[in-house]
């Protein structure tokens, strides 16, 4: 039976863990299961092993989960302004997993969650750099610390020869999706608001992204890069207009100038406002996965799902 360990319980995760069962065993870690993640906890128990595990001090039990993972993939991450904290996240652990993939099990394959600002603002349309990393231009601690962490690993395996791809998704979006950003989204969407904003951005499903892991884990290329991303920017309008549909309100339409979104930004999202209307290449991942549009089905799940958790008291 093929195995699967997924680092790091969070909502990506959970989308991924759930359709990877049904191709193998799956073994999910945490470091926590207050708040949201019980939720997840819950959602994956039964299909899924889940075992607590602190990469930083339960080494021999990481390169245990290793060894007996035929594929690994890397979620641990953070948006933060806490720069220790990035480096640990985006870095020492990154390094830390693969060396002991290069040391131990060579044959396993690395799969790694960066991000499509991790080459930091490098143009208005942006594709792969033909030699990994040449050219980036990171400017916060974010971009830096996820160009580093890519860096890293490509050079352990490149050394080494175990498979290795990084995946660079831009926006995600799912079902069960509880980041703060989406969280706003909705919380405005339950009065019936319809903010009018001008700005398209690039975003991906965490269900295509799910089926990119799947494929990178059957193809296991030795050091492929890629951004996952749909082909078509879409406008921040329609996840409010998905939302307040789904959520049986009648829109109110607001115009809203760029100037006040952004200051309505969660204070470690704001960095990121530069990328708005920024085009990433869809073509690698269109190669792999085929059809890569936006799919309203999991923004319509996502505002039924963000309400369950709030009439739970999960979230406040």
């Amino acid at each position: 039976m093929v195995k699967f360990l997924v680092l790091g319980l969070g909502f990506i995760a959970t989308h991924v863990a759930e359709v990877l069962s049904k191709l193998g065993q799956v073994t999910v870690t945490y470091r926590s299961l207050s708040g949201v993640n019980s939720v997840y906890a819950e959602i994956l128990r039964g299909t899924i092993e889940l075992t607590e595990l602190n990469p930083l001090t339960d080494e021999d039990k990481l390169r245990s989960l290793i060894k007996n993972s035929d594929t690994v993939i890397n979620l641990i991450g953070a948006l933060s302004n806490d720069a220790q904290l990035l480096k640990t996240v985006h870095v020492t652990i990154p390094k830390q997993v693969a060396s002991l993939i290069a040391e131990y099990s060579p044959s396993t394959m690395l799969i790694h969650i960066s991000a499509s600002n991790a080459m930091g603002p490098v143009g208005k349309f942006i594709t792969e750099e033909p030699r990994h990393c040449e050219g980036a231009k990171p400017s916060t601690p974010y971009e830096e610390t996820k160009c580093l962490g890519e860096q890293v690993i490509y050079s352990i395996s490149q050394s080494a020869g175990f498979p290795l791809a990084i995946i660079r998704p831009t926006l995600v979006y799912g079902k069960y999706n509880a980041h703060p950003q989406f969280l706003q989204i909705y919380n405005i969407a339950r009065r019936g608001i319809v903010p009018r904003i001008n700005v398209r951005l690039m975003a991906i499903s965490a269900v295509k992204l799910a089926e990119l892991v799947i494929k990178l884990h059957e193809l296991r290329p030795r050091g492929l890069y890629l951004y996952a991303t749909e082909c078509e920017p879409v406008e921040v309008t329609r996840f409010f207009e998905v939302m307040v549909k789904a959520l049986g309100k009648r829109p109110l339409r607001v115009p809203v100038p760029n100037a006040l979104l952004k200051l309505a930004l969660p204070s470690e999202v704001k960095p990121l406002f530069k990328y708005i209307n920024v085009v990433y290449s869809c073509v690698k991942a269109k190669e792999l996965v085929g059809d890569l549009r936006f799919m309203e089905d999991e923004v319509r799940g996502n505002a039924l799902f963000i309400k369950e958790l709030k009439e739970k008291r999960v979230l406040r």
